[in-house]
């Protein structure tokens, strides 16, 4: 009975927690182009494919939206597979179009348009939400398979996409069947999704919990969230209205004006939009359809998703908690993940990586959308990518070229570490943070000009160091393992935090110290702490801190070092609450390989 008991508790520990969402906020049917753009798709033939390019609109509030269609030639035959390749925020039907060519030259047609908002298509960005956007993908991927021209197979599709595409991609698994205008059956047989969000209200607004986003609030990121919503705002003379809808206005203001809460109505919006409508990890449907499947014994759809170790934006825990709640409902359910140096920064997105990353997703389409190549009865046999749940290349200096011998193949992602070992720090630290410090400054957004996921050359800034707000404590390498070894997986910090304050958030670093003094982040992570009630003090809690994880060489003689902190500007905005900690019983726990 009590070990029964337990698989029911870790169970439910791993699913997203029971909660009831108000309704959605978005905006359509404004500024759809309609009667203004003329609608239709013009085809041109060229050596290599077909092209076809124009204006549909989407069935939703006859929003047009800039379409082009992609055609492989001969040798490849019709029906062609179909892949739907979904842009990066702020970014258009033509980013990633390198993609498309690999794409096209293995015999799939490719479908891209341009989001809502961006680009050239008309309407307002609403943020991938499900009864735009997701609607918006249906329509588009509907018309094009009834285009007689373009003899594409309906029950062959896959969703490809990076970042904000890679969000939308993950909830295309809500309906990944349904009818075309013309009553045709299309099937999504699988969905790839790129250094995206699965909660995206976890991914701005990180409160230390994996599973539960909601409660507490957590603290913004808001560098990430200024530099992506300035960065998206379109000035184009040839579609000249606002590209976001007043809402987002809105929420913005809130967001920087005051402490993160749920409190109606502008607070509990945001929670119920961001994450009740626009992230994967709250779709009750998506979780019973997954449920019943596994009861019937019926086939899942299957993942294949690739997130950054070095990708603070959209960190490891995005692609862990799905893959873990959907290994909870089903054991065998079809899932496998690549981590990597990719991602938004501070990741260094090299050339061969992204190279070796995009042929393990190919190889992954090619399977399940042809039938091509069979799975593998180990992780070392042709093709790992059908048979190893991860794949994880080590983390190396920027200045290091990736080598794909650097790659791991493992079964769980647990797996990385062969063990692990917990470094203990006597003493006591005293914390003392003012928000009057302007050295944690709310607003620092980075210039993302140049920074979509997945472009090289865009480090983060330095954190700010507040005086009298950071705990230091270090370890020599040799404490940890004889030689050296790999950081596999995500180190754990534990303490206990005293104070009188009912609000407190705490930050944690991890970084390797070369003897030389060259300083690099291997990870960090936060944890917010909140009474609910201002005049009742939080006191004597224990806290563990459990950071985004990474897979780095660490060598004897380097030093690894923890700090502990209430700032981690420019990254994530200070709490507005003064508070004086006292930390004690500090220890740090490397899982290690």
């Amino acid at each position: 009975m009590c070990s029964l008991l337990l698989l029911a508790v870790l169970a439910q520990s791993s699913l997203p927690p029971a909660h009831t969402f108000g309704p959605d906020t978005n905006r359509k049917g404004v500024f759809t182009g309609a009667g203004i753009t003329p609608l239709g798709l013009s085809c041109s033939s060229a050596p290599a494919e077909t092209d076809c390019a124009g204006f549909l609109a989407s069935d939703v509030d006859r929003t047009v939206l800039d379409v082009t269609v992609r055609i492989p030639a001969a040798p490849a035959t019709p029906p062609y597979p179909l892949v739907v390749n979904l842009h990066g925020y702020g970014g258009s039907k033509t980013s990633k179009s390198s993609w498309d060519d690999q794409m096209v030259a293995r015999g799939y047609a490719v479908l891209r348009y341009s989001a809502r908002g961006f680009g050239k298509s008309w309407g307002q960005v609403n943020l991938a939400d499900l009864g735009l956007e997701l609607r918006d993908l249906r329509s588009m991927i509907g018309q094009v398979v009834d285009d007689a021209r373009l003899q594409l197979d309906p029950d062959a599709v896959a969703v490809l996409g990076a970042s904000y595409g890679g969000g939308q991609a993950w909830l295309a698994a809500v309906q990944p069947v349904f009818a075309s205008p013309a009553g045709q059956q299309v099937r999504i047989r699988t969905i790839v999704p790129i250094v995206p969000w699965t909660d995206l209200l976890a991914a701005l607004r990180p409160n230390g919990s994996p599973t539960n986003s909601i409660d507490v609030p957590g603290s913004y990121k808001a560098s990430y969230l200024e530099g992506f919503f300035f960065g998206g705002l379109r000035f184009d003379l040839s579609r000249p209205y606002p590209n976001y809808p007043n809402y987002l206005f809105t929420w913005n203001a809130y967001i920087l004006l005051t402490e993160p809460n749920n409190y109606p109505p502008i607070g509990a919006q945001l929670v119920d939009g961001i994450a009740g409508y626009r992230s994967i990890w709250w779709q009750d449907a998506f979780f019973q359809t997954v449920t019943a499947n596994a009861q019937a014994g019926l086939p899942q759809l299957p993942v294949f998703e690739l997130q950054g170790f070095t990708d603070d934006l959209f960190p490891p825990p995005e692609a862990l908690r799905m893959y873990r709640a959907l290994r909870t409902i089903d054991p065998n359910y079809p899932i496998a993940e690549y981590f990597g140096d990719i991602g938004h920064p501070r990741a260094a997105n090299k050339g061969d990586e992204e190279t070796y990353a995009l042929n393990r997703a190919f190889e992954w389409l090619d399977f399940y959308l042809k039938g091509s190549g069979a799975p593998s009865a180990s992780c070392h046999d042709p093709a790992p990518q059908l048979r190893c749940d991860v794949l994880a290349a080590v983390t190396r200096p920027p200045s290091v070229p990736f080598n794909d011998a650097d790659v791991l193949r493992v079964d769980t992602f647990d797996q990385l570490a062969t063990s692990s070992k917990t470094e203990s720090f006597p003493g006591d630290a005293v914390l003392t943070f003012n928000p009057g410090n302007f050295g944690g400054f709310f607003f620092d957004p980075f210039v993302f000009t140049l920074c979509e996921s997945l472009q090289p050359g865009c480090p983060a800034p330095a954190p700010d160091v507040v005086p009298g707000d950071v705990a230091v404590y270090s370890a020599p390498a040799s404490d940890f393992a004889a030689g050296s070894f790999l950081v596999a997986g995500q180190p754990e910090v534990s303490f206990q935090a005293t104070t009188e304050a009912y609000r407190l958030q705490l930050d944690v670093r991890l970084s390797q110290v070369k003897p030389t003094g060259e300083v690099t982040l291997i990870t960090r992570g936060t944890t917010t702490l909140d009474s609910g009630i201002p005049l009742l003090p939080l006191g004597r809690r224990a806290v563990t801190v459990t950071t985004y994880g990474n897979l780095m060489q660490i060598d004897q003689g380097d030093t690894l070092r923890l700090e502990i902190t209430n700032v981690d500007s420019p990254y994530i905005a200070p709490s507005r609450v003064p508070s004086v900690s006292l930390v004690s019983d500090v220890s740090l726990q490397i899982p290690i390989r």
